[in-house]
């Protein structure tokens, strides 16, 4: 029997929802945008992305009714850095708080000073699924104890799909390294951590890999040939760096996007407590581990700044030497959250247009020191990278890829613009725990490369020079936003 698979993206500004045939044709695509509340918080409320994920499946239906019909599988992947709490009936009790609140700041910074080291050589990065559960515990007590669960968005709508009462609540493992409260070598909770905090375990969700099977949708719900399989998903990054093709050992990838994200493929789980430039994620998938290094909001400073200054883009490559500091809102990798954004080096003969170069800049050496520090850490060869895979919104940029390019001294490979989480989804759903396997639906086909970026010899020096030099300004200026931080709160 022919079947089909169910994909959706729950991610911070739209929902992605595709039908897609066992040979990984796209047969239904859409996009929904979804809300950002404010209240005393920032949140989003998780029934408004069940009703759009229920509204498309109707949908699909109605359009695409003979392939609907062979609906064997769904699954959804999404934002990884949040939480929401439920009570034993799938009921909201806390929306789901996500990475643009900032409400737990000082519960994650205190967190960090006082356990970050033990929290990384176990879960491998930063803890803001505890942070926030110490902020909700701590500032909203009455909602902590009405609590039964505490899940990702991801698990809340694919549970509700298929009638999931809170017992069977559940955590996929690529979601754990952003958690903080778990042990991913085992794949448990860490009981002594949580005790110490004074975290309720019994709180605390089921931990699933990506493929597994969490529940069903009875086919005469929605009226198919057979019982719709619901799977547990994964995180919509590692989900982009699988439906890239980015899944064997060495392979890099940038995700220009919202966040600037770089991805290192490797095959075994090597924490960072040290310095904690990096977090390790495990994909639940084999032996598929990532590093990843990633620097919030990118996307939002460069809308930020077109916006706010009318700015065009023109087709000047130079900053003149300014440099741009672009931890608005805080450093993620090391967690630094006391930073803002700040420029250093004007003078009269800047303009607009090196000030946007720097921003582009800024993230080529960010992402340099970040590749520089996995070739230490894993002990690798220097010339190990020879080309890097670029996906996201920012990958129409020739301007950037040339930046990096020359920055990392690596060929950037320009992907086709396709939602890549959406085919992360749909290879997990298709191969299961056996993905290298079915390497006819991997990035491998040239259809999927949309262009080469060569480095620009004549910069790759001068580059070197100034990646040192911007990492020496960002040292010195993690000194002075503390300071003023803390002047702040004295």
């Amino acid at each position: 029997m022919a079947a089909t698979f169910l994909c959706f993206d729950l991610g911070t500004t739209k929902t992605k929802s595709s039908l897609i045939n066992e040979n990984g044709t796209t047969i239904y695509m859409s996009e929904n945008l979804v809300k950002t509340y404010s209240h005393e918080y920032k949140y989003q409320n998780p029934d408004d992305y069940f009703n759009i994920v229920h509204d498309e499946i109707k949908r699909i239906k109605k359009q695409h009714p003979k392939k609907f019909k062979d609906a064997a599988c769904l699954i959804c992947t999404g934002q990884m850095a949040g939480i929401l709490g439920i009570d034993q009936n799938w009921d909201v009790i806390f929306p789901w708080t996500f990475s643009v609140d900032t409400n737990y700041i000082d519960y994650l910074y205190k967190l960090e000073a006082e356990a970050g080291e033990d929290i990384r050589k176990l879960c491998g990065g930063v803890p803001t699924g505890t942070a926030k559960i110490l902020w909700i515990k701590n500032e909203k007590p009455m909602d902590y104890k009405k609590i039964d669960k505490f899940i990702n968005l991801t698990t809340y709508v694919a549970g509700k799909l298929c009638g999931l009462g809170a017992k069977e609540a559940f955590i996929d493992f690529s979601c754990l390294t952003m958690n903080g409260l778990a042990d991913i070598r085992e794949g448990a909770w860490n009981s002594t951590l949580a005790e110490k905090l004074e975290i309720d375990m019994s709180k605390l969700p089921v931990i699933k890999r990506p493929f597994e099977c969490i529940g069903r949708i009875n086919k005469y719900i929605f009226d198919t040939n057979r019982d719709i399989e619901v799977l547990a998903g994964c995180g919509d990054q590692i989900a982009g760096f699988i439906g890239a093709g980015v899944i064997n050992k060495n392979d890099i990838i940038d995700v220009a996007g919202t966040y600037s994200v770089l991805g290192y493929c490797t095959d075994r789980f090597l924490d960072d407590s040290k310095k904690k430039v990096l977090s390790t994620v495990y994909s639940g998938i084999s032996d598929i581990y990532y590093q990843v290094s990633v620097i919030n909001a990118t996307g939002h400073t460069y809308d930020w700044f077109r916006k706010r200054f009318d700015y065009t883009p023109d087709d000047k490559d130079d900053s003149l030497g300014l440099f741009f500091v672009p931890h608005i809102g805080g450093r993620y990798n090391p967690p630094q959250p006391y930073f803002d954004g700040a420029w250093v080096g004007l003078n009269w003969d800047h303009c607009l247009d090196h000030f946007f170069v720097s921003i582009l800049e800024s993230i080529g050496y960010e992402f340099g020191y970040a590749l520089d520090y996995i070739k230490i850490l894993n002990k690798l060869k220097k010339d190990v990278f020879s080309t890097i895979k670029v996906i996201g919104g920012g990958a129409k940029n020739n301007l950037w890829n040339e930046i990096k390019s020359s920055i990392l001294n690596i060929k950037y490979i320009k992907m086709t613009q396709i939602p890549y989480e959406i085919r992360g989804g749909f290879l997990i759903s298709r191969c299961k725990n056996d993905i290298r396997k079915y390497k006819k639906y991997l990035a491998y086909n040239k259809e999927l490369v949309e262009g080469m970026v060569y480095p620009d010899s004549k910069k790759v020096d001068s580059y070197s020079k100034s990646k040192e030099d911007y990492i020496f300004i960002i040292d010195k200026m993690a000194e002075i936003f503390q300071r003023l931080k803390l002047q702040k709160k004295a």
